[in-house]
């Protein structure tokens, strides 16, 4: 399962490719000078990753066609997930840049299409690296201009949700639980973490529609339950009622759900670890709709069943 995999990518691929989502993060967060040249109501995302196969574990990406001063062009969002800063990004997301315009080139008129690069960053310290490509060159203070000309520059927008970044959460209510989850998924245990758990929950209390509160609180919480060993439902539960009293009931019940279904998913990231192709789809699905007692005697020889053994217990 891609959430157990690598659970940040999951999270902002879910949301950031919801094109409402991603509309409200651009109308709320791009500088005011770009957003009067960039048309949200276009914005049509596309359904391709630029990442290096090397680095996916720590960058996930997204990129938007859009009209950018009444011309084509793309938004590309990095979603930056290391815990720690790392200076290459600049280097990476320039090698990103490139594939971009090498596939976007316009044979017909020999132009490329403007690209607004942005990075959303949720590390554990804040974002302290350059962000302007040309400030990377050694030296490039002492350089007379007439060399400077000959320097490939570009910069990008951060956008850091770190837990020691104060940057603030804005837009609808949604996007702010989104946001702030992110932010909690880095924040040491403690009372600090309490106060940004609930927070996050006072942007869900906001959401109106059942469904959607429904849907976001769960893929909320499956999100710090596989970034955090520290989380557990009962956690989640504990904090969850200072804020959501009135929705108790509702809250037990998704958290049931969640309990049931994160132990199901161990179970199935365990079992493809030991079998690899030999456990396939069939029995994934299998795991997935059996009962608590199936489950139970799963558990208690899950290191030593064998595949027939399996097989038998699932028919």
């Amino acid at each position: 399962m891609s959430e157990l995999n690598n659970p940040h990518d999951a999270f902002f691929k879910k949301h950031f490719g919801n094109k409402k989502i991603a509309q409200n993060f651009l109308k709320n967060y791009l500088p005011s000078e770009i957003i009067k040249v960039v048309d949200l109501h276009y914005l049509t995302k596309e359904d391709k990753s630029y990442v290096d196969e090397d680095l996916k574990e720590s960058h996930s990406d997204m990129l938007y066609k859009t009209k950018i001063n009444g011309k084509d062009g793309y938004i590309y969002i990095l979603f930056e997930h290391k815990s720690y800063n790392d200076p290459r990004v600049l280097l990476q997301l320039l090698k990103y840049i490139l594939s971009i315009w090498e596939e976007k080139y316009n044979i017909k008129t020999n132009k490329l299409p403007i690209i607004i690069p942005l990075v959303i960053y949720n590390g554990e310290n804040k974002w302290n690296i350059e962000t302007k490509l040309i400030n990377l060159i050694e030296g490039i203070e002492e350089l007379p201009e007439i060399i400077k000309q000959y320097i490939p520059t570009y910069q990008y927008e951060i956008y850091d949700f770190s837990p020691e970044e104060k940057l603030g959460i804005v837009g609808l209510a949604n996007l702010k639980a989104i946001l702030q989850t992110t932010r909690v998924a880095r924040v040491r245990t403690g009372e600090k973490f309490d106060e940004e758990l609930i927070k996050a929950f006072e942007f869900l209390v906001g959401i109106k529609d059942k469904k959607t509160f429904n849907e976001l609180f769960e893929s909320c919480m499956l999100y710090l339950m596989y970034t955090r060993d520290d989380i557990n439902i009962e956690k989640v539960k504990e904090v969850a009622k200072k804020v959501m009293d009135e929705r108790g009931e509702l809250i037990m019940t998704i958290a049931e759900k969640l309990k049931n279904e994160g132990e199901k998913e161990l179970i199935i990231e365990i079992l493809n670890q030991r079998f690899g192709e030999d456990f396939n789809k069939r029995l994934e699905e299998k795991i997935r709709k059996a009962n608590e007692e199936t489950i139970n005697q799963i558990k208690k020889n899950i290191l030593n069943i064998t595949l027939e053994e399996l097989k038998e217990i699932l028919k």
